[in-house]
């Protein structure tokens, strides 16, 4: 069975492009999202991931790159760029949008070369699934940057999903940590497997970060919980 989310891509790309997604969340409402959002240009980009890619220097390596939207922007500024994704779908879109140094890997297998940037966004850290997850992708991602080098990632705090209405949180500790959620995709009828994605709060981010050798600093937040961060060696 082929992936909802590669289905839908492969869809959008040959012409239907009131494709979307049907996103089951185990916190929070379920969603539609259009394909489109996927293959939006610079000028649709939110102001954060605008930000992100304004801060990209030298070498750079876009994990998880899905479409290639952030990659291909990356192309039109002339910088050297490898976009590597672990689906095969993906990867043979970002292919026939156009995008040469493409990769199908997974990112803990990853081991060519090193680069000044990594990036990652539409909240890519998420595919660590929880806190022992992230530790193992930081020590990953030192391997994968020069001394010096940057690790650009977008988050989100979901604790505002606890909040009563006297401004006051209900969380259980003696469940998973808060930020840490289950999705199901589905297109056309077909559902995928569900898979756990990691949402992290800043200040979490920034502890485990330092335990792993990176400094860590917000860059950007917006209004809706999201926030940039910027990891150096």
């Amino acid at each position: 069975m082929q992936d909802p989310f590669e289905s839908a891509f492969y869809d959008y790309l040959n012409g239907n492009s009131s494709a979307e997604v049907l996103v089951y969340c185990n916190k929070g409402d379920d969603e539609v999202i259009p394909i489109s959002y996927f293959f939006r240009g610079f000028e649709q980009m939110p102001l954060l991931e605008q930000k992100a890619l304004e801060l990209c220097t030298g070498k750079i390596l876009d994990i998880g790159a899905g479409s290639g939207i952030h990659s291909l922007h990356l192309k039109s500024q002339g910088m050297d760029t490898t976009s590597l994704d672990i689906k095969p779908g993906f990867v043979d879109v970002m292919k026939k949008r156009g995008l040469e140094n493409v990769v199908l890997s997974d990112i803990f297998d990853y081991n060519t070369g090193t680069y000044d940037t990594l990036l990652m966004l539409m909240n890519g850290i998420g595919f660590t699934k929880n806190f022992a997850g992230l530790t193992a992708f930081l020590k990953q991602a030192k391997k994968l940057l020069v001394p010096g080098g940057q690790l650009l990632l977008d988050s989100s705090d979901l604790l505002y999903l606890y909040e009563n209405e006297d401004g006051s949180y209900s969380i259980n500790l003696n469940e998973n940590y808060y930020g840490e959620v289950e999705y199901i995709i589905e297109y056309e009828g077909v559902k995928g497997d569900p898979f756990r994605w990691l949402y992290i709060d800043f200040d979490n981010l920034v502890m485990h970060a330092e335990q792993a050798g990176f400094k860590c600093e917000l860059i950007f937040e917006d209004d809706h919980y999201n926030y940039l961060a910027r990891l150096c060696l």
